[in-house]
C-alpha cells in the first residue's frame, strides 16, 4: 500500500519533513511541513517501483533517485548494535524488518548501506545503522521509487 501511495500521491522532501528516528508509535499523517509551512510540490514515482538486485545497480539508483526501502533478516546480534558496520556474527533469527536505505560507503575495506532504523534515536548510532552489503539478505530486497520531478518546487532529496 506504501508504494501505491508513492506512486499515486507522492511523498514530500527531507527538509520539509526530516526523518527522525520514531519510539514505536506511529504519527497521525502529516500535512504540513514540520516549520508549519505548506508542503511544497510531492515527489511522485516517475514510473513503477524498482527492484535493482546488484549492489551496483542499488548505488545507482540511490545515487539517481534518493532514498529506497531496504528489509532484511534481524538476528539477536543485530539488536546490540552501536557504531561501525553490522554484518551477522552469532544468535539466532528473530524476524524481519524493513528501514530505509539512504547511503552507502565502506569502512575499513568493508562495503556497506547507511540505513536509517525507527527504533528511537537511543538505538544504534542516533538512530542509523551500517549494514554489511550483502548481509541478512540485505541486496535481494531493496525497492525504489524513481521520481519525477516534483509537482511545484523543484526542492531535491
Amino acid at each position: 500500500m506504501v508504494w501505491n501511495f508513492m506512486e499515486s500521491q507522492g511523498i514530500t522532501t527531507e527538509s520539509c519533513y526530516p526523518y527522525v528516528s520514531g519510539t514505536g508509535i506511529e504519527p497521525a499523517c502529516q500535512t504540513k511541513c514540520k516549520d508549519n509551512s505548506d508542503f511544497p510540490g510531492r515527489h511522485k514515482c516517475a514510473s513503477k517501483s524498482v527492484h535493482p538486485t546488484t549492489a551496483t545497480n542499488i548505488k545507482n539508483e540511490i545515487y539517481n533517485n534518493g532514498p529506497a526501502e531496504l528489509a532484511f533478516t534481524v538476528y539477536q546480534d543485530f539488536m546490540n548494535y552501536e557504531s561501525g558496520v553490522y554484518w551477522h556474527t552469532t544468535g539466532s533469527q528473530l524476524g524481519g524488518h524493513a528501514v530505509t536505505l539512504v547511503g552507502y560507503g565502506t569502512e575499513n575495506g568493508v562495503e556497506y548501506w547507511l540505513c536509517a532504523n525507527s527504533w528511537s534515536p537511543r538505538w544504534g548510532d542516533s538512530g542509523f545503522f551500517k549494514i554489511k552489503q550483502g548481509d541478512s539478505g540485505s541486496n535481494g530486497q531493496i525497492y525504489t521509487c524513481p521520481f519525477a520531478a516534483p509537482s511545484s518546487t523543484q526542492e531535491s532529496f
